[in-house]
């Protein structure tokens, strides 16, 4: 009886909108889960409401939740929802770094995020390391205690950090009735514009490419569709395969999210080495920093300038480069090629 009246306290605090909103999902879902899946559902709409309902005050809660991979899209993002009704329509959640490289094993748990973050220390230089775990920590419980009544929206591209973060959400949203989209940035940009020449180039390699503007534009006037339950239920599955197995780096190619060998990129870093010292016309050291940019800049896969700097690293200890200088940070130090290995 005291979990009857609790449900019925938390139905009480929802508007006519809400409600509206909750009862439509129950029913398009209801049409599309076995009875067994369907109580699971049920079972976590009434925790969701529960958890919503402990905050007494009344505000207005966000229509629409946005879920977005990296600080650089979660940034154009607000700053294009800034002096706009989504101000208070609209709440961002930010899974802060790069989801195509590190362990992945078990990041729907504070231990799994823990580990992520121990790998990195361990492996980067980088120093702002404790604000992404706790960001990372923040985002995860929010997508878990998202209200069934709002829209979910994730934004993608065609690139294995964000197809990554679009599998582990929707692993997380599994037993959730929110209707969810997915805007992929590229697939609505080559659909707006007709540019040939950048669709072979692979542009935008990743929504934060992207200006506040276009991506204002995307939302605003690309029709979206609710995700099909098969697509994802099976989407779901991939994440949650995702979580169970010890890998360190995802790619993307032909439309697919394939497991890779950690050495992926060595060969590519070794043939930008050997272009540059063409380029200089010297076997001359040449600064980390220009070695790691060239590679950025011309590989298809989106992982970021820490893994390919932790390649090259590797690269350092294996004696294919030497270098000069101090290893503690990317911009201290220089390298070039072992001569025998120019030609």
């Amino acid at each position: 009886m005291e979990n009857i009246d609790q449900l019925k306290g938390a139905i009480s605090k929802l508007d006519e909108r809400e409600v509206k909103a909750l009862l439509n999902l129950i029913f398009i879902r209801s049409e599309q889960c076995e009875e067994d899946e369907m109580i699971c559902i049920l079972q976590s709409m009434k925790k969701s409401l529960f958890q919503v309902s402990r905050n007494e005050e009344k505000i207005e809660r966000p229509q629409t939740v946005h879920i977005v991979f990296g600080d650089s899209p979660a940034g154009s993002l607000k700053f294009a929802f800034r002096k706009t009704t989504y101000e208070k329509t609209e709440e961002i959640i930010v899974l802060p770094d790069i989801l195509s490289v590190g362990p992945m094993k078990s990041l729907q748990t504070k231990e799994g995020i823990e580990n992520r973050y121990r790998w990195f220390k361990k492996n980067y230089r980088d120093n702002n390391l404790e604000e992404y775990k706790q960001g990372m920590l923040k985002a995860i419980e929010k997508i878990k205690a998202i209200p069934p009544y709002q829209k979910v929206i994730i934004w993608t591209c065609e690139n294995a950090a964000e197809q990554t973060g679009l599998r582990i959400v929707l692993y997380l949203l599994k037993n959730k009735v929110n209707e969810v989209f997915e805007l992929n940035t590229f697939k609505v940009f080559h659909e707006f514009y007709s540019y040939p020449m950048l669709e072979e180039e692979q542009f935008p390699r990743s929504s934060g490419e992207l200006t506040p503007e276009k991506l204002l534009q995307f939302y605003e006037q690309f029709e979206l569709r609710p995700m099909n339950f098969a697509k994802r239920e099976a989407l779901s599955e991939e994440g949650q395969n995702l979580l169970l197995i010890e890998n360190h780096l995802r790619t993307w190619e032909h439309g697919e999210l394939r497991l890779s060998n950690i050495e992926q990129d060595d060969d590519f870093i070794i043939l930008c080495a050997k272009k540059l010292h063409k380029e200089l016309g010297t076997h001359d050291y040449m600064k980390a920093a220009r070695l790691i940019g060239e590679v950025i800049g011309h590989m298809q896969q989106y992982t970021g300038d820490e893994w390919i700097e932790y390649r090259l690293r590797d690269l350092i200890v294996k004696e294919i480069f030497e270098y000069r200088g101090d290893l503690s940070a990317m911009r201290l130090y220089e390298v070039k090629l072992k001569k025998e290995l120019l030609h």
